[in-house]
Parts: C-alpha cells; sequence; structure tokens
C-alpha cells in the first residue's frame, strides 16, 4: 500500500488530497480514500499521481572497510517504520562487524551485555573504535596434576 496524490488536473478534483495506491500491474493503480484494496474508487495510470513518501529511502548499500570482530561506536540512520514503533531509536549503538561485514550485531551499551539487534551495515554510520576495557581481576591458571585411573578391559565373549 502507498500514498500519493494526483497530478492529474483534471481528475484531482475527484479525489481528496491523499489517496491509498495499490499496484494493478506495471502502468496502474487501485485508488482508494481508506487503506483496504476492497475499497477502490477505481484503477488508474500510475503517471496520473505522485507517491509521496512519509518515510526516508534506504540509504544505498554502501559497506564499510572494517576489521571483523572489532567493536565500533556507530550511529543508526535508517530502519524500518516497523524497527521505529517498535522502539529503535536512531542513536549512537555499539556493533560488531559480522557475515563478510554486510550485517551487524549491535548492543545498547559498551559492555555488549543489552543485544538490540541485527541490522545492515549501511544503516549506520560514522564508525568509532572501541578499545576494549581492561580486565580489573588478572587469573592465574594452575595446572593440576591428576593420578591416573587404573582401567580394565573386560572382555563380552
Amino acid at each position: 500500500m502507498l500514498q500519493g496524490k494526483c497530478v492529474d488536473p483534471e481528475l484531482a478534483g475527484s479525489f481528496p488530497e491523499t489517496v491509498y495506491l495499490f499496484p494493478n500491474g506495471a502502468a496502474h493503480y487501485y485508488v482508494s480514500r481508506f487503506p483496504n484494496e476492497a475499497a477502490h474508487m477505481g484503477c488508474f495510470q500510475k503517471e496520473k499521481f505522485e507517491l509521496i513518501y512519509d518515510w526516508p529511502p534506504e540509504p544505498p548499500a554502501i559497506i564499510p572497510k572494517l576489521k571483523h570482530e572489532q567493536v565500533y561506536k556507530a550511529k543508526l540512520i535508517w530502519s524500518t517504520k516497523w524497527y521505529k514503533k517498535a522502539g529503535r531509536e536512531w542513536k549512537h549503538y555499539y556493533v560488531i562487524a559480522k557475515d563478510h561485514q554486510k550485517n551487524f550485531t549491535f548492543f545498547e551499551d559498551e559492555q555488549l551485555t543489552k543485544l538490540c539487534g541485527c541490522f545492515p551495515a549501511h544503516w549506520f554510520t560514522d564508525y568509532q573504535p572501541v578499545e576494549p576495557a581492561p580486565m580489573e581481576e588478572s587469573f592465574e591458571m594452575e595446572l593440576i596434576e591428576e593420578e591416573p585411573a587404573n582401567f580394565e578391559q573386560m572382555s563380552l565373549f
């Protein structure tokens, strides 16, 4: 379902300012006052209507050259309407490159504990590498030698 307005001066008076458009083949739209294809007012040529975009177009799929498994702070600049409605804000997140850098797993916090999801790399911009925080505690490995257990082979036959 798309939204548009009539640009044909002869037809413009027959429609409200904004109408719902449902594709019908390559050259026509079903036109409706309501977001329901079954309630259309007729089928008209596409060139008689201009689409209205209420959502910015997706940015071009230019994939940045980043180190695999490196953590970056990056700004989310685009997502689908559905993700925006679900509360995914366009702000800075912490991302990790994966899948040959086509998709990023992204997190809310720098410690990478609050997973947000996985979005395409070109939906992010302003990449800044984040250095891993030094570990507060140091651990020493202790090798424990145990005496070998005695095993006896059993015969089944």
